[in-house]
């Protein structure tokens, strides 16, 4: 019958036995025959104890984190205008920027007759297709001393990187009061940025010159051209810059 007594390491001797001195604390082993002890001993119960609680930590941490973030995107704000009212009674949102409006004349092609601008410093809106498909507000003005062609001015009404549509202000004291400008002619501003363009002057503009000098504000450049021609008393819009 074989021996069943575990076999002495040869490469580990035997702690001597003092008589006492109680036996050093059971080892980690792998030997098959004391695995059961192992696992039965105090500091194996309290590392799973310790690994089961930091599992629990992270698990609730990891919970609360996720409502804050829930709790934390707010709602969108509803719209200040209810645009279906709006639409109903025939009224826009006020203020000044940039909008297409679909009952103006599209370009290229004739945008108005000279009998409309006949008179100086007149204006007519329109909308130019630009080379990306969309539609962009433009505007003509009606330049006093010119004739042909050259007495009108065709730009667009936005101007590069800008968001609200420029205007032609007639009165030089509103100009002035509005815009803390001494103007001596009816001026073409940008109300969103202050900027006041010279009807009447050149700017450079990518190494050339265009109508609209920047004369106060923060404007680059004079605002993006459209050209015009004259066709059988038309005014008609080709193409813009």
């Amino acid at each position: 019958m074989p021996d069943a007594s575990p076999k002495p390491d040869r490469f580990k001797p035997a702690m001597p036995a003092i008589p006492g001195v109680p036996a050093p604390a059971l080892e980690k082993t792998t030997d098959p025959d004391t695995k059961e002890q192992a696992a039965a001993h105090p500091l194996w119960a309290n590392r799973r104890m310790q690994i089961a609680a930091g599992a629990g930590l992270v698990l609730v941490i990891f919970l609360a984190f996720a409502l804050w973030q829930f709790f934390q995107k707010e709602p969108p704000l509803a719209p200040l205008v209810d645009e279906e009212l709006a639409t109903d009674s025939g009224t826009a949102p006020s203020g000044s920027e940039a909008s297409a409006p679909t009952d103006l004349p599209v370009a290229p092609g004739p945008i108005a007759s000279e009998q409309d601008l006949a008179k100086p410093w007149s204006v007519t809106k329109f909308q130019i297709l630009l080379p990306t498909g969309e539609r962009a507000p433009a505007q003509v003005i009606h330049l006093p001393g010119g004739t042909g062609a050259a007495a009108y001015w065709g730009f667009l009404s936005v101007a590069p990187y800008g968001r609200c549509e420029m205007e032609l202000i007639e009165d030089v004291e509103k100009i002035a009061q509005d815009f803390a400008y001494r103007a001596r002619h009816p001026m073409v501003v940008d109300s969103c940025t202050q900027t006041i363009y010279d009807p009447l002057n050149y700017g450079s503009a990518r190494g050339a010159l265009a109508r609209g000098q920047v004369v106060a504000g923060p404007g680059l450049r004079p605002p993006l051209a459209v050209e015009i021609v004259i066709e059988k008393g038309s005014v008609v819009a080709t193409r813009s810059e």
